[in-house]
């Protein structure tokens, strides 16, 4: 464990397969932060009022009265792709922790910079949150910062560990 909370550091040295391991590890991490957060804003976006914010948004942007049956049931088909991507989002930090890779944490870390772009245009541009609050945005921020902190760190781990492994393989041989 102590030498998980040490990889986190995207700037330590990796200089052991142990500690390169962590680091790889370490993404997996991040991912279930990222998945906590899209469970968080998949329920918000389900309640009542994100629902109503959302009639209000349509109706601005069309001039047209929403139909509420409609706006509840994209709330729910919303609330079960966010689920289904949470589950995705899971199973591919299981496969990150068993088998350390680059593709993952670079995947995910693309994924992280994009929700960290969408949070910061709901703060500067107020019209796109499609009234999200802040506490959602800022939750969002403080997520996605330190899952991005993480995919770095894993991509080093991974990279150093992929280094090692070789240079083993190579005096070996």
């Amino acid at each position: 464990m102590t030498d998980l909370i040490k990889a986190m550091n995207p700037t330590a040295p990796l200089t052991t397969e142990d500690v390169a391991l962590a680091a790889a590890r370490v993404s997996a991490v991040g991912m279930v932060i990222g998945a906590i957060n899209q469970a968080v804003a998949g329920w918000y976006a389900s309640t009542p009022e994100a629902v109503e914010a959302a009639g209000r948004m349509v109706e601005q942007f069309t001039g047209q009265a929403p139909d509420p049956a409609a706006l509840a049931q994209q709330s729910q088909i919303g609330l079960g792709m966010t689920g289904a991507f949470v589950v995705l989002q899971l199973v591919l930090a299981f496969v990150q922790w068993r088998k350390p890779n680059q593709v993952l944490p670079i995947l995910f870390l693309v994924l992280v910079i994009w929700g960290l772009g969408g949070a910061l245009i709901s703060i500067f541009a107020p019209a796109f949150s499609g009234g999200q609050p802040m506490w959602l945005t800022v939750f969002t921020l403080v997520a996605l910062s330190v899952a991005a902190i993480m995919h770095v760190a894993a991509i080093r781990g991974a990279s150093a560990l992929d280094k090692i492994r070789t240079n083993a393989a190579k005096y070996q041989a």
